[in-house]
């Protein structure tokens, strides 16, 4: 037996803005993405079975939510489903087994799915020693959602008992720049503050809100280039002035909780910044000390909402 535990770390978006519709209805954008210290935990197992043919894989998936499928409908079988089509076919036969320990927010715009599937990719790398590299595992990724290039990146960062190889490769990175459809990525510079996460208990559909916001007058729109500047200077005043995610339009509007948590979290101390994450219907804070996001998370809790309070990583 086989066996590697991988963290998938949580996302937030510090900036998203739509520059464009493609024929197929996909949107172009222009985003920087922010990986988080909170996480899942990913168990990748491979069980030799000598009853199997060779090439002859089966997909075994568990997770601590009830409600979450375990078949193909889940993107981390998918994950796994993919590598095998692409490099089982000269192994030994046998069994993925897949166990997926929930603590990001479900359907939450935080990329928790995304980051579980690009964990059976790092994880089947690793125990498969396939020696791809981090580039490989993002086009792999690009295939399945697109999250997921920015979750293999950050994981190949943050993980250290991943191959060398991928941890050292100039893509690993915490802090992104999305362009194109999102799966087109470079690094950045991120930030490193208290992180203040919380959502009403709804969930927002990504498709509608790309889907609407094509109807929405954007007032304003973030500067990413100045944005990565200031990243890249640690100006925090310029940083948060930039933080802006255009979909804000759309989801606030009509998710009138989603709007509520935000004029809440606004007023919960003296954040840098407060924005929505991805189309939704998470909302985060940022903070200058882990001890005000700690008492901010704890009151947005007794307030009736999810919430749970970390760090953002470089």
């Amino acid at each position: 037996m086989k066996k590697i535990k991988v963290f998938s770390f949580a996302k937030i978006n510090l900036s998203i803005d739509v520059t464009g519709v493609l024929e197929n209805g996909m949107h172009q954008v222009d985003m920087i993405m922010q990986q988080l210290s909170f996480h899942d935990d990913v168990t990748v197992r491979y069980e030799e079975d000598c009853g199997k043919e060779k090439g002859e894989i089966e997909i075994v998936l568990t997770t601590s939510r009830h409600y979450l499928p375990t078949d193909e409908k889940n993107i981390a079988f998918k994950a796994a489903a993919l590598m095998i089509e692409r490099f089982g076919g000269n192994l030994a036969g046998g069994r993925v087994i897949i166990d997926i320990f929930k603590r990001i927010p479900v359907a939450a715009g935080m990329a928790g799915g995304s980051g579980n599937c690009a964990a059976v990719l790092h994880g089947l790398n690793a125990i498969w020693k396939l020696d791809l590299s981090l580039g490989e595992l993002c086009s792999l990724g690009a295939e399945l959602g697109s999250d997921v290039p920015f979750c293999v990146m950050g994981q190949a960062k943050r993980n250290y008992h991943l191959p060398k190889k991928v941890r050292k490769d100039s893509l690993a990175a915490a802090c992104a720049r999305a362009t194109g459809t999102g799966t087109d990525m470079v690094p950045v510079r991120g930030i490193k503050e208290a992180i203040v996460i919380a959502k009403p208990n709804i969930g927002v559909s990504t498709k509608e809100v790309y889907q609407g916001i094509d109807n929405c007058v954007i007032t304003r729109r973030p500067d990413t280039e100045a944005l990565i500047e200031a990243l890249k200077e640690n100006d925090k005043s310029s940083i948060y002035s930039n933080c802006i995610n255009v979909l804000e339009e759309y989801t606030l509007k009509m998710y009138p909780k989603v709007r509520k948590l935000k004029e809440v979290m606004i007023k919960q101390g003296e954040p840098r910044v407060v924005l929505m994450s991805g189309s939704g219907p998470t909302v985060f804070a940022v903070y200058d000390d882990i001890e005000t996001a700690i008492k901010i998370s704890n009151n947005l809790r007794h307030k009736g909402y999810e919430s749970y309070w970390t760090k953002s990583i470089r």
